[in-house]
């Protein structure tokens, strides 16, 4: 009877020690809690939208019959809907050594004017044509080519190939106001400036030429965007802006030595006041753009058709 109830005491401190433990364990688990509520939150991010390039190309082998003869491809090159669009690569290739082939295209020969136009003469190779020209999502190119200076004899072949090359840009499409992508204090963004032919020209205020993206200010401050790196085939300019779309007052300031038409200068800009909390939007505008295409192996491809610009905005 004495050993029974030494067995019963045991269990009961035994079950004691064990409600002791789970109530600790419960009580580390809660407090664990408590103490990392960030874990838990919602982690504020911006509006990158990530997207695979699409890829696209073509390949046309023809004949010229006779002297003269101009063949058209309507619609030939077509660019998927990739937001950030792209560039083309069109070559026209042939092997008669005294045929100087010429080569152009456009969206619409019908309304005048082309996006890449002439032939091979005086080129560094005069029996073939390559060109290059930005190009914009969803749109189509026709291509026309002739004989400029004719072979002796015909037939001929000749052959048309075409390459598209997505510029992967997670903000596009952000060419308005209403466009405007969010983006985080104190991180650097990376995105592209480059505008593709809708028409034979792109006019320096098109929409298109510009990028817009918009920031929260969650108490009063001061707003900084900088330019951190860019082409250098072209100059960019910002501005602010309020949720009403009127200008902010800002400082401006060049950073680095003055270049021509300060193509390739970097720059910042500073609301010039402090401002109130809300939502602030920032334009980016790229002008004095050298060229939007390569029209011939004489000229070299457009550096921003291949190198991003970089900025950073800071609440001060």
């Amino acid at each position: 009877m004495k050993n029974l109830k030494k067995a019963k005491n045991r269990t009961n401190r035994l079950i004691k020690n064990c409600i002791k433990g789970i109530f600790a364990l419960t009580l580390l688990l809660l407090t664990s809690c408590s103490d990392d509520d960030s874990a838990l939150a919602p982690q504020e991010v911006n509006d990158c939208e990530s997207y695979e390039p699409t890829p696209a190309s073509g390949t046309i082998n023809g004949t010229w019959e006779i002297a003269n003869e101009i063949d058209v491809y309507a619609n030939l090159i077509t660019i998927p809907g990739d937001p950030g669009g792209g560039y083309v690569r069109v070559s026209l290739m042939q092997g008669d050594g005294n045929l100087i082939p010429a080569l152009f295209v456009d969206n619409d020969f019908d309304s005048g004017g082309t996006i890449i136009g002439g032939s091979a003469a005086q080129t560094n190779d005069e029996s073939n044509r390559i060109a290059y020209f930005a190009v914009h999502p969803g749109a189509s190119y026709s291509v026309e080519v002739f004989p400029f200076f004719n072979a002796n004899a015909y037939p001929i072949d000749y052959t048309i190939e075409w390459e598209f090359f997505s510029r992967v840009d997670c903000f596009e499409r952000n060419d308005t106001q209403g466009q405007a992508k969010k983006i985080l204090f104190d991180e650097t963004i990376e995105a592209y400036a480059i505008a593709g032919f809708t028409d034979y020209f792109i006019a320096s205020g098109d929409d298109k030429t510009y990028d817009w993206y918009k920031v929260e200010l969650d108490e009063p401050g001061v707003i900084e965007a900088e330019l951190l790196d860019m082409p250098n085939d072209m100059r960019i300019t910002m501005r602010f802006f309020n949720e009403s779309g009127s200008v902010e007052g800002f400082d401006f300031e060049w950073i680095g030595a003055e270049t021509d038409l300060n193509r390739g200068r970097l720059s910042k800009i500073t609301s010039s006041s402090i401002l109130d909390p809300g939502t602030y939007y920032i334009e980016l505008h790229a002008d004095f753009v050298e060229s939007r295409k390569s029209n011939s192996d004489l000229e070299p491809i457009p550096e921003h058709f291949n190198k991003t610009y970089k900025i950073k905005t800071k609440k001060l």
